[in-house]
């Protein structure tokens, strides 16, 4: 039986450490951020959090997957650069990738607590119309520091046209926010590939 995509993500957030291993020491962990780095909303995912938790093929190389600010005739009118994210297959068939706080923390380091957001708002348009990716954030789990929440949009199919999605947080703890969003696609859903973008990613 092929392993699930929420099997995969775990999978890869477990051997994290191995993989961006941090020598800081300290006292031992709490569970949640400090008081100093409490944002309030609207919070601005890109300027809060970094596109370095690559998964799955992402760990492979950028050839495989990679995020990368663009600016042109894709990004929304009026508001540029967007973020214009690509994926091809690799050995793992999947991909994904977190915004992290701060880059390369896979819960080793305490995130950002997120005061007042009751929904995460993004918006998305594939190249081509029809991309197949899975929208998520939180999630980052069996850490020293880990996420105090998880959500996702679940999968959805991107069309050629900007379209504005929302993740409601309703009862959701954000007093740890390590992994703040991610995107998750599989070759199977996506066999030639995909390349879509993304905008204006908030916690309101």
């Amino acid at each position: 039986m092929r392993p699930t995509l929420a099997f995969l993500i775990l999978a890869t957030v477990a051997a994290a450490p191995g993989l961006y291993a941090q020598s800081k020491k300290g006292p031992p962990a709490k569970d949640a951020a400090t008081p100093s780095t409490a944002l309030k909303v609207p919070v601005d995912v890109a300027r809060s959090f970094v596109p370095s938790g690559y998964m799955g093929d992402g760990e492979l190389g950028n050839q495989y997957a990679r995020v990368t600010p663009v600016a042109g005739a894709m990004c929304r009118s009026g508001n540029v650069p967007c973020i214009k994210v690509s994926y091809q297959r690799g050995s793992k068939g999947w991909a994904g990738v977190y915004w992290l706080h701060p880059a390369n923390n896979w819960g080793t380091s305490p995130g950002r607590q997120i005061e007042g957001a009751e929904k995460i708002t993004f918006w998305a348009a594939g190249e081509k119309g029809g991309e197949i990716v899975e929208f998520k954030a939180g999630g980052i789990l069996d850490k020293p520091h880990s996420d105090s929440f998880e959500v996702t949009l679940g999968s959805v199919a991107l069309s050629k046209e900007w379209k504005q999605y929302e993740i409601p947080l309703a009862g959701q703890s954000l007093k740890n926010v390590v992994g703040a969003f991610a995107w998750v696609a599989t070759a199977d859903a996506n066999p030639k590939g995909l390349t879509f973008y993304l905008d204006a990613i908030r916690y309101e």
